[in-house]
């Protein structure tokens, strides 16, 4: 589990899968995710949401304690040392930054738990501007685009290609910079009683 000052990313757990369905069966954007709109039964969801994927996180609101989006990681090839993730956003959190917050998180697990050196993910034309934050400051790169690869709303859009490599990501000022906000929340969150809603004293320091 990561927490930060905003969100809690930790493991699905099966009372998530409802909400998971919801986010997923969201008109606005299902025919832009996996199934293309064509969501299979309620009662066959845990075993589709867990085709090829080997482990899937939510994104918890901190302040709200509700799930506002997901990762999966997903076709890890251990040999050549690679896996995908895929990024799902409640409709209601979508431009928070609340997702994308937990997509760090996710980057930094992904790469301390697993052997690998590439994180892979698609992305639509019209949400690419996503990872241009990250692409600008070096931590993720442009591998390529896929030209009119995908049919939307009846017109051909072109799905781009992002990769994060794991010495750049490790060497990347985006992630320095998030792990020093996490320390500093957790040093925070130390001396702070939620019972109380009080700040604890920290104790002296002993000789």
């Amino acid at each position: 589990m990561i927490t930060t000052n905003r969100i809690v990313l930790r493991p699905v757990l099966p009372s998530d899968y409802l909400r998971l369905y919801a986010i997923e069966s969201d008109p606005a954007t299902a025919l832009t995710w996996r199934y293309r709109g064509a969501m299979p039964p309620i009662e066959e969801y845990e075993a589709a949401l867990w085709k090829q994927t080997q482990q899937i996180m939510v994104v918890e609101g901190r302040d709200t304690g509700t799930v506002v989006g997901y990762l999966q990681l997903h076709d890890l090839d251990l040999r050549a040392g690679h896996g995908w993730v895929s990024l799902y956003s409640g409709p209601e959190h979508r431009g928070s930054g609340l997702v994308m917050e937990g997509g760090l998180a996710f980057t930094e697990w992904a790469f301390n738990e697993w052997p690998i050196r590439w994180l892979y993910a698609h992305s639509f034309e019209h949400n690419v501007h996503s990872f241009e934050s990250g692409i600008r400051r070096g931590s993720a790169v442009r591998l390529g685009v896929l030209r009119e690869r995908m049919l939307v709303d009846g017109e051909f859009t072109d799905v781009h290609v992002i990769g994060i490599e794991r010495e750049r990501w490790f060497a990347s000022t985006v992630r320095r910079r998030f792990n020093t906000l996490r320390e500093r929340e957790n040093r925070s969150s130390a001396l702070f009683n939620r019972d109380t809603q009080e700040y604890c004293p920290r104790e002296p320091d002993k000789d």
